[in-house]
């Protein structure tokens, strides 16, 4: 069943309007979800909503944003939100998002809308465009992630939810970083995760769980679930510093839209600082299926080079697989970041028409973007992993 003709006129005809107040349209929803339904706390990583120095709103506030923006945009084009709908619908299941929250959020939305255009532009026949998009756009997202929910549940060694994992082991990789390995307490099987994906973990906290995503650095059949994790944050300093082999911790499924495409061409995995984690776990996996894949990565020095050894272990025993290393300092403590440039990937990077997943710092994937697209690589080549809420660039929301 498709949006009523009327609807999609009056959501276009909102679009302008709604980018234009995109900033306090994320901070008005989320200061009254949290007002009303404080319980909602719970579902998210209230790092993302931290404000910057220079009052701009944290990134899971402008990701309602955006989704509600590129909504107006494309109601009536829905192939363009195939994208979003999946990377959203893998956190949703990630951290337990149900059915019955959509009418909450669906109120919270209106009411926020009204808030910020005032009852003059958000009348009620703009209210009722709104009200029927956003309700068909929640039934896309509860069929698609109900979908998803059973078919992991149903996969061996697969569940629904949260369930608690031992932490078997903790391996110190870097003076920063340490990686965690977790398994059933009953030694049961893991259920097979596509390399790339990550999973979440909660731990208690006052008053409410503290919530953050990792990416999955061990091979997608290893008996144990790995991190490697930067300590960084609440959640990863509890890991770092309190955490203990021997622990139970609650541990989502795996989930993830950040994966390889079993396509004919070539991959091109590039990352920097913890984005090397989930970037491991696809480089293994071509080296198994002797796949052509190239790793380029950039960390600050090569003590904080996390999971190093494993790397040259794979690379030295495939044949299909390169690695490009870049350092912003050097043994020395000499400056060498303008090493990684466009003219340098131009150089290690033959063929253009490879498949490129970019994982890292934002200002690193931006940068990164820039440089292919300047070489000669097609966007619809490039794909990058957020570590964090998906925020739409300029032409995305435009």
């Amino acid at each position: 069943m498709a949006l009523s003709e009327g609807s999609v006129s009056i959501l276009k005809a909102c679009h302008p309007v709604l980018l234009e107040n995109r900033e306090a349209i994320g901070k008005t929803f989320y200061r009254n979800l949290f007002r009303d339904h404080p319980e909602t706390k719970n579902m998210f990583n209230l790092s993302h909503f931290i404000t910057d120095e220079d009052g701009k709103p944290g990134p899971q506030m402008l990701s309602l944003s955006d989704s509600v923006i590129c909504f107006a945009k494309y109601c009536d084009q829905l192939e363009h939100l195939g994208q979003l709908v999946e990377r959203v619908a893998n956190k949703h299941v990630s951290v337990g998002v149900r059915s019955e929250h959509y009418p909450v959020v669906g109120g919270v939305l209106l009411q926020a809308l009204e808030d910020v255009l005032g009852k003059e532009v958000f009348n009620e026949d703009v209210k009722a465009a709104v009200a029927e998009g956003y309700f068909f756009l929640a039934n896309i997202f509860i069929a698609t992630e109900e979908g998803m929910m059973k078919e992991k549940e149903q996969s061996e060694g697969g569940w629904r939810g949260w369930r608690k994992l031992v932490l078997k082991k903790k391996v110190v990789e870097t003076p920063c970083h340490s990686s965690f390995y977790f398994a059933p307490e009953d030694g049961s099987n893991l259920m097979t995760f596509s390399p790339g994906q990550y999973i979440s973990i909660r731990i208690p906290g006052s008053p409410y769980f503290l919530l953050r995503n990792y990416s999955l650095s061990s091979s997608s059949t290893s008996c144990m679930y790995r991190i490697t994790v930067k300590k960084d944050g609440k959640v990863s300093s509890y890991l770092h510093d309190e955490a203990k082999e021997g622990d139970l911790l609650e541990i989502s499924v795996p989930c993830g839209d950040f994966v390889a495409d079993n396509a004919k061409y070539p991959i091109v995995l590039i990352g920097a600082g913890t984005g090397i984690t989930p970037l491991v776990s696809m480089i293994r996996d071509a080296a198994e299926r002797s796949f052509k894949a190239t790793l380029i990565y950039r960390a600050h020095s090569e003590e904080s080079h996390p999971l190093k050894e494993e790397v040259e272990d794979i690379v030295r025993d495939a044949e299909d697989i390169s690695v490009h290393l870049f350092y912003t300092v050097n043994a020395a403590g000499e400056d060498i970041s303008h090493d990684y440039s466009a003219n340098t990937l131009d150089k290690i990077i033959p063929d253009k028409k490879s498949l490129f997943y970019i994982c890292g710092p934002q200002g690193f994937t931006s940068n990164t973007v820039g440089y292919l697209k300047s070489i000669g690589v097609k966007k619809e080549r490039i794909r990058h992993g957020n570590f964090g809420p998906l925020v739409a660039d300029s032409e995305t929301s435009k």
